[in-house]
């Protein structure tokens, strides 16, 4: 086996995770049961054009390199994964957002050997990411992202429009979060797994992880009426399992990449809380993957015994469940396919420290213009 990670989808639904354990040489896998139905949009290829035209219109990847690993990264398989039979433009809108997470991501990477001109880019660029969702608009001589992002969010205002406000107005509030959760995650770094446990490192990851604003992107393409969601607790719920196979999911396909990389991973913090080998750990992971899906179908069933509103919300709090079944199945379909987790010879991040100073230098110049 190579040092890349290989992956197989099975009729039934499982997928089967490859691992190597890089300290010992020996190769180990992982099994996720995931009983959910896979389907790609059908208009998938259209989806994929628009998808890398955004990002080229923008000036998002900084080299034909980064551009090449981009398109490997295939995010646009994941939003069709999860957008099948919806209309092409919330898909190409939801594909933006995809864009924006792992450029942001990237570009907030505190692991980066940056200089402290860099790092204070970084930093403002953050802060100004939360004054756009306050209502601030991009101004022309911006950073790309910058501008990038605001026209990510006037595309959703429109998508919204007046009838899904609600929506709107809640995936702002969980974008915000997620810019505060990666300045957290980027300050603590790769020694999360050494200086933190569990539980820490899921605190973290609650707030980086960013899967909440995808749930609302996707509840504002699904038409749903946001009042029964807001206001019952049990959907919450729901949706918090959701998150954390999500975040475990995520943390599995990234296995060999964190190895390689000294990068945080669940598997890492579990493996040091428990004094159990790599291969427990990932195992460990597995089965409480398998374990909160199983949580999800069994509160499934419970929602119509737990929810006030039923069975006068019924129908907006099943197309909400909806949401989130095709988020994980989604999720995971993406991840088993995507080379951002498999091709470990080379650095698949969007940014780099060199394309993050070049970047930080141009927007000191613009600013000395301006001024």
């Amino acid at each position: 086996m190579t040092a890349d990670p290989s992956f197989t989808t099975h009729a039934d639904g499982r997928v089967s995770f490859r691992f190597k354990n890089f300290e010992t040489g020996a190769d180990f896998g992982v099994d996720i049961d995931c009983p959910i139905d896979s389907r790609l949009h059908e208009r998938q290829p259209e989806l994929a054009e628009r998808h890398r035209a955004w990002a080229t219109e923008f000036g998002l990847m900084p080299s034909p390199e980064r551009f090449e690993r981009y398109c490997a990264t295939r995010f646009d398989t994941l939003i069709g994964y999860q957008y099948h039979g919806w209309s092409l433009e919330a898909a190409v809108i939801a594909s933006h957002l995809m864009t924006w997470f792992f450029v942001f991501d990237d570009n907030l990477d505190m692991d980066h050997d940056l200089d402290a001109a860099a790092k204070r880019y970084t930093l403002e660029l953050a802060h100004r990411h939360i004054e756009l969702l306050h209502g601030a608009r991009a101004r022309p001589n911006e950073p790309n992202i910058i501008r990038a992002f605001d026209d990510f969010l006037r595309q959703v205002r429109e998508l919204a429009g007046t009838r899904r406000e609600a929506w709107y107005a809640r995936m702002v509030h969980h974008l915000e979060e997620y810019v505060y959760g990666t300045l957290w995650e980027g300050t603590v770094g790769p020694t999360t797994a050494q200086r933190a446990n569990t539980a820490m490192y899921m605190q973290v990851r609650h707030m980086a992880v960013g899967v909440a604003p995808c749930h609302d992107l996707m509840a504002i393409a699904a038409d749903i009426d946001a009042d029964p969601i807001r206001a019952d607790l049990f959907v919450r719920r729901l949706e918090r399992l959701a998150i954390n196979y999500s975040i475990w999911i995520n943390d599995l396909a990234g296995l060999n990449r964190d190895q390689k990389r000294g990068l945080a991973n669940v598997v890492f913090t579990i493996q040091k809380d428990h004094t159990i080998t790599l291969e427990q750990a990932a195992a460990m992971v597995g089965r409480m993957c398998d374990g909160e899906l199983h949580a999800f179908f069994q509160m499934e069933q419970q929602l119509p015994l737990l929810c006030e509103g039923w069975p006068r919300d019924r129908a907006p709090i099943l197309a909400y469940d909806d949401v989130l079944r095709r988020w994980m199945r989604g999720l995971l379909d993406w991840s088993a396919r995507s080379e951002r987790y498999q091709r470990l010879e080379v650095d698949m991040s969007l940014q780099s420290e060199v394309t993050i100073r070049e970047a930080s230098r141009r927007a000191a110049l613009c600013a000395e213009s301006a001024g």
